[in-house]
């Protein structure tokens, strides 16, 4: 009976090994793309359309009724990129106890919230110099300069899906860009990979940077790496230090929120807010933004 007992505890340890669940959760990550670019390829074809040639083509001239497609198809995508793709790992490995463990289960503390939130919106103005710096080094970099021509299919994308005539397309770009994306996002880097991360290495700190690195990669965006990376590490270290999903998730909603609204209530600004030539801050504000940002993050610590 007791041999049984450590033969079942050895194969419970074996499963649930962080590197086990990261590579479960890779195999359902590839899994779920492939069938979200299947309903992509069905839609398309119902619709009538060529997606290779309406990805080309896409842009700020776009009709609302291609945008909304557009939308439509963007959130599909991320939702089986992120957000199923989390859940399965969370209930194969977990079962019902899968939303404590992702960190979602209870409500936050509305002091962490509140100060979580205030101080992802004061990196705004030292993600906007990390993008600078990023920019600044791409230019200077052939090779990164070359990545860089083969995104203007996904620049011309952020701006047509941004282009927003409507109550209606603000309300759904709004959930497309802001709402899908930090739940899910969050619930599969910081909910699964972080926490496995900082199984296997035995370090938050490491796991919260390696996090972030895999977060930035994977948006392929070179000339905003640096600063999505920061954002990952700001929203790693709020899961790290409140030990709650919610307050990550309401970070990085309120980061991609405001892009959002901003970009709606300047539609004619469009093509300049994109190239991030419109913002200039000057270094001193920038380190006054992080010297606040530093004393929020210590009341953060200090609240638990």
């Amino acid at each position: 009976m007791e041999n049984g007992s450590l033969n079942t505890g050895k194969k419970k340890a074996f499963l649930d090994s962080p590197k086990h669940v990261l590579l479960f959760l890779a195999a359902v990550v590839f899994m779920c793309m492939i069938l979200g670019s299947g309903i992509i390829a069905v839609a398309c074809k119902l619709q009538g359309l060529d997606f290779q040639e309406v990805v080309k083509s896409f842009g700020q001239d776009s009709s609302a009724e291609l945008r909304n497609f557009m939308r439509g198809a963007l959130m599909s995508n991320h939702l089986l990129s992120f957000l199923v793709p989390a859940m399965i790992t969370g209930w194969v490995f977990y079962k019902k106890n899968w939303p404590t463990e992702l960190g979602v289960r209870y409500a936050p503390d509305v002091r962490n919230l509140a100060l979580g939130v205030l101080l992802v919106a004061l990196c705004f103005p030292l993600a906007q110099a990390a993008f600078s710096a990023n920019r600044w080094l791409v230019e200077r970099i052939g090779w990164l300069e070359a990545l860089v021509q083969t995104e203007s299919a996904t620049e011309n994308l952020m701006e047509g899906l941004l282009v927003m005539q409507s109550p209606f397309e603000l309300a759904f770009s709004f959930l497309v860009m802001a709402i899908v994306p930090a739940v899910g996002e969050e619930m599969l880097f910081r909910g699964l990979v972080q926490k496995q991360l900082q199984r296997l290495f035995a370090n938050p700190i490491v796991a919260v940077l390696v996090t972030a690195l895999i977060f930035g990669l994977a948006h392929f965006q070179v000339q905003r790496f640096f600063a999505i990376f920061l954002l990952g590490t700001v929203l790693g270290l709020l899961f790290h230090w409140t030990k709650n999903l919610w307050v990550p998730i309401a970070g990085h909603l309120v980061f991609n929120g405001t892009q959002v609204l901003t970009a709606y209530f300047n539609q004619e600004k469009l093509a300049e807010m994109n190239t991030g030539d419109e913002l200039q801050i000057p270094i001193t504000v920038t380190l006054l933004f992080l010297a606040a940002a530093v004393f929020i993050a210590n009341k953060i610590i200090k609240n638990g």
